[in-house]
């Protein structure tokens, strides 16, 4: 199990990287011109893996309605409200808000799979979370304000918007945990639920009724290849390292060790602004590394 519970840690460093290099672009282009090229280069990635595994005999007929109805809820919706999010509020406020998505899981998870955790697993958890919180909030100050720190335009939208995101992310889990469990292949999984969003949100391009669908940016070759980096690091590798953990781990605990990106980016942010995080950062990461440890030891 420590294997599996590695793996949605390291699921937690890519999306972290994806989304620093998200938040620029998305702000340029708009979050749904974005995520709909995003979700193209991605389908084409992971149908292109799974067919060279060929795995796709695993994904029994009857598995394709939880699918693609874990794809709506957790790719489609979760991922466009999450971006709108992204665009308005920056990477560390978004990560926070989206940081919610553990403790939804872990109530659905106990709720709807009557899936049962120990008491140090819950533990673990908490202490986690509560990290995760700590070290967003008091993760920056004055001194170390940077370009990702800008609000564009409400920010009681875009929390809004962080924690439907986070919401819809943990139903899609729970919605898709019985089909791993069953012998899905999660990289299969991935492909049909990504392409199935990729399709639907497709549809957007021929709507310019918001300044969020309307292209802001002529595309050039360096936003398309950082739009490709994005995806493949945030859903092509990080959303397979996800589903890989959650075939043999459990849901609540898999997103709670997946929820610790926005630590990891506090620390990325450092390397790349010289900027040393906040005391508030330090307490928050060292929280979320005993919540972890306590989880591992069980």
């Amino acid at each position: 199990m420590f294997f599996y519970y590695s793996l949605a840690i390291l699921a937690a460093l890519s999306w972290s990287i994806a989304s620093l290099i998200s938040t620029d672009i998305t702000r340029k282009l708009g979050s749904l011109s974005f995520n709909r090229l995003r979700l193209f280069f991605v389908s084409i990635m992971l149908i292109g893996y799974a067919s060279f595994q060929n795995s796709w005999d695993t994904i029994l007929i009857e598995y394709l309605n939880i699918i693609i109805l874990s794809g709506l809820v957790g790719i489609f919706l979760g991922d466009t409200f999450l971006f709108m999010a992204l665009q308005r509020i920056g990477p560390r406020r978004n990560n926070i808000l989206f940081s919610l998505a553990a403790p939804f899981t872990i109530i659905l998870n106990i709720l709807i799979l009557n899936q049962k955790m120990t008491l140090l697993e819950i533990l673990g958890c908490l202490i986690v979370f509560i990290g995760v919180v700590i070290a967003i909030t008091y993760g920056t100050n004055k001194k170390n304000i940077h370009r990702w720190e800008v609000i564009e335009g409400s920010i009681k939208i875009g929390i809004i918007l962080g924690i439907i995101a986070a919401f819809c992310q943990a139903v899609g889990l729970i919605l898709i945990k019985p089909i791993l469990d069953k012998g899905a292949d999660p990289i299969a999984t991935a492909a049909i639920r990504t392409s199935i969003s990729a399709f639907l949100i497709s549809f957007t391009f021929f709507s310019n009724k918001s300044s969020n669908i309307s292209i802001k940016q002529t595309y050039t070759p360096i936003i398309i290849i950082k739009i490709i980096i994005a995806g493949f690091l945030g859903m092509a590798l990080g959303m397979s390292l996800l589903l890989i953990a959650l075939q043999k781990g459990d849901a609540g605990i898999v997103a709670t060790l997946s929820s610790t990106s926005p630590i990891m980016i506090l620390f990325i942010l450092w390397i790349l602004t010289k900027k040393i995080p906040t005391f508030g950062a330090w307490i928050g990461a060292i929280f979320a590394i005993f919540g972890t440890g306590l989880i591992f030891i069980n």
